[in-house]
């Protein structure tokens, strides 16, 4: 009996111990810097996974709504979100919630995930076309111009975006209807990605899912470990307190802010995005529940959501191996003095013009000013985001109704300097910006027009300043002008022809101007009675001097177009390596009314140009001046626009519309021609007129 109790007693004793350990582990408070340790930032990515084989996968957003449905690479689609997460074990568990996740099935498979990937195949159709003439506008611009013009390498540098972007589309849409094909048999599985981040980590630390449960994710870090610095809470299981509960959170707009420490978070300010996931911690600085939607998550949930890994046992054990190992985290030394001297605050309040302002903000003795990352909404709708400072925010993202601008802004919060602008109709702007509007130089693209690189004025396009070379392809047109100045006769020397003049004016030309000519085009006929007499002895003496040559027409608006081409062709020695015939139409408006409008002209000029192209086999080109552009050519039929364009343009900018070639000065100099010469330039490299001589 005696001997009993000599063994009953030290069980007891132990017992007892056990327990007093287990109680001041449970209500001895932590302190609050063990607290703060043990949150951290958490960024997850979401996306359905469609596995054909190993590395060829199709993602598929979590949501039909997305702006990216379907992408090869997961960090393509846009699920994603920035929240807060807890640490809950020494081997790098946490626990956040799912808000990136909710209400989405962890599969789809059969008739539902047949209809989304339809759904998808048709968006992805509508967007291969927009980024295939994107690119083909693209390239053309590349065709057309050389690293020496102004802007080049932002159009190709936009131009590599946008090809990878179609590739990548095209790669996504036979994925989905190889994926269509054979619906029936696979389906789609979600993954989930995370990166964290605490205020002593320099780079993200990747983390993987181990559970889902009750509104919750439970995450693990990739080297199950705690992140140097961090620690972790006990979840408390006794009965959850709410009674002198607080919430730690990362209470800012996400992982962009300045802010690099979690705060204690009023129970009266609002809830930014980060709070979502933050800690509720009793008064003994253990985990009391978690914060998702504006509501708190009980720790009992957290500990159900633990238990579907692993018992608490087998919990406990994990934690005492990580800590023999020495794999806890423990705050540096240091910590404490790298910890942010100014305390920032998270607002939500209204500025003086009715401005509503969230985010970061500065207490000091006599104001509240808006420092850090914060958004302003206005009364019109309008978002402004970025990182403020004394009040004032120098670079940001502005939200209106026509898009989103990216970029520099001035002291009222408009656009200035350089920026980027994504419009909502597809549009994109790239350049300087005053005043909020777009002035200076840019360049924009749509993909049903051309690419506009040059000069831009209250947002108005004004053109493209070339930059004059010795490296751009030059030539002249000729008519009995240039061999008759009143009652005096002159030759052309066709042996020594160089262009010296470009006409003056506010031109920009690098290096001397001594050019040589190219290519020329000679006047042959007008109407159907009017003949050059220069035009035979030109055309030979520009084909025996290896000038590219070419005839053009000047069209009358007295006789029919069928009657004028025969006279051409009856008139004009057009060899098979010359260039192709052009008709030159200037027409004033008062002759074009006279006609019976646009639509009259232009089923005389279509006769003249179908029935040259049909004798000669080669495609016409169109000579016009800018204004009959503006004013007339938009009216034309669509098998009119397909012609190649020579367009009459005598000022500093260059025409904004396709073009082969630009008559930019009636007014220049040619060593070996008597007077002033009609200069153009060629609307392409060297390489590109080689290539366009060969193919006509």
């Amino acid at each position: 009996m005696i001997r009993k109790k000599k063994i009953i007693i030290p069980v007891a004793i132990a017992v007892v111990a056990v327990l007093v350990v287990l109680t001041l582990y449970i209500f001895i408070p932590v302190s609050r810097e063990r607290q703060m340790d043990a949150l951290c930032r958490v960024q997850a990515h979401g996306a359905y996974a469609i596995v054909f084989a190993p590395k060829d996968t199709l993602f598929l957003s979590l949501r039909d709504d997305s702006l990216r449905n379907a992408a090869i690479h997961a960090d393509s689609l846009h699920d994603h979100c920035d929240q807060t997460g807890v640490f809950v074990s020494n081997n790098g568990c946490l626990v956040t919630t799912d808000t990136l996740v909710a209400e989405v099935p962890s599969e789809i498979t059969g008739k539902p995930l047949l209809a989304r990937l339809e759904r998808i195949d048709t968006l992805l159709t509508k967007r291969l076309k927009k980024e295939t003439a994107e690119e083909d506008e693209l390239n053309y611009y590349a065709r057309t111009h050389t690293v020496v013009d102004d802007g080049y390498n932002d159009v190709m540098a936009y131009r590599t975006v946008v090809t990878i972007h179609k590739e990548q589309t095209d790669s996504a849409l036979q994925k989905v209807r190889r994926a269509i094909k054979d619906a029936s048999h696979i389906k789609a599985t979600m993954q989930i990605h995370a990166a964290l981040t605490t205020p002593y980590t320099q780079q993200p630390i990747r983390a993987r899912l181990l559970a889902r449960d009750h509104g919750l994710l439970l995450l693990q870090t990739a080297d199950e470990a705690l992140p140097v610095g961090s620690t972790r809470f006990s979840v408390y299981r006794f009965g959850v307190r709410r009674l002198n509960s607080k919430l730690l959170a990362f209470n800012d707009l996400g992982s962009q802010s300045v802010g690099q420490l979690p705060q204690e978070v009023s129970r009266k300010a609002i809830l930014f995005p980060a709070c979502e996931g933050g800690a509720w911690v009793n008064r003994s600085g253990h985990l009391s529940g978690i914060e998702h939607g504006g509501k708190r998550i009980s720790s009992l949930s957290v500990a159900r959501l633990m238990r579907k890994v692993h018992c608490w046992p087998a919990w406990w054990s994990l934690n005492f191996k990580a800590w023999i190992k020495g794999q806890r985290g423990t705050t540096p030394k240091t910590s404490m003095e790298d910890r942010p001297k100014r305390v920032l605050l998270c607002v939500r309040t209204l500025m003086a013009d009715s401005a509503l302002y969230e985010g970061e903000a500065l207490q000091t003795a006599k104001e509240l000013k808006r420092e850090g990352y914060g958004m302003l909404t206005r009364k019109d709708g309008t978002t402004l985001r970025g990182m403020w400072h004394a009040d004032t925010i120098g670079e940001g993202e502005l939200t209106t109704d026509e898009g989103l601008y990216v970029g520099q802004l001035d002291s009222l919060m408009r656009p200035k300097g350089q920026g980027r602008f994504y419009g909502k109709d597809g549009a994109y702007y790239e350049g300087e910006w005053k005043a909020g509007k777009r002035s200076g130089h840019g360049f924009s693209v749509n993909g049903r027009q051309i690419v506009h690189c040059g000069s831009w004025k209250n947002n108005h396009f004004q053109g493209e300043r070339m930059i004059y070379t010795a490296d751009r392809i030059y030539g002249i047109d000729l008519s009995r002008h240039q061999h008759e100045k009143g009652k005096r006769k002159y030759g052309i020397d066709w042996s020594n022809l160089r262009i010296t003049s470009l006409g003056g004016g506010s031109r920009r030309v690098q290096g001397k101007v001594d050019y040589p000519v190219s290519f020329a085009y000679i006047k042959a006929t007008e109407g159907k009675t009017v003949f050059n007499k220069y035009y035979p002895s030109d055309l030979r003496q520009a084909r025996k001097h290896g000038v590219a040559v070419g005839s053009y027409h000047f069209f009358s608006t007295r006789k029919s177009g069928a009657q004028q081409a025969a006279y051409f062709l009856k008139m004009a020695w057009i060899a098979p390596t010359d260039l192709p015939p052009v008709l030159d139409l200037e027409p004033s408006d008062k002759q074009i009314r006279d006609m019976g409008g646009d639509a009259a002209l232009f089923r005389q000029v279509m006769a003249w140009l179908r029935i040259v192209e049909q004798r000669h086999g080669k495609k016409p080109i169109l000579y016009v001046g800018q204004l009959f552009v503006n004013n007339h050519l938009k009216h034309a039929p669509a098998a009119l626009r397909n012609y190649d364009v020579w367009i009459a343009r005598y000022g500093e900018f260059k025409p904004y519309v396709r073009l082969l070639h630009w008559q930019l000065t009636p007014y220049g100099r040619v060593r070996g021609i008597h007077g002033e010469v009609d200069v153009n330039v060629f609307n392409g490299s060297k390489e590109e007129f080689l290539n366009y001589r060969r193919s006509h």
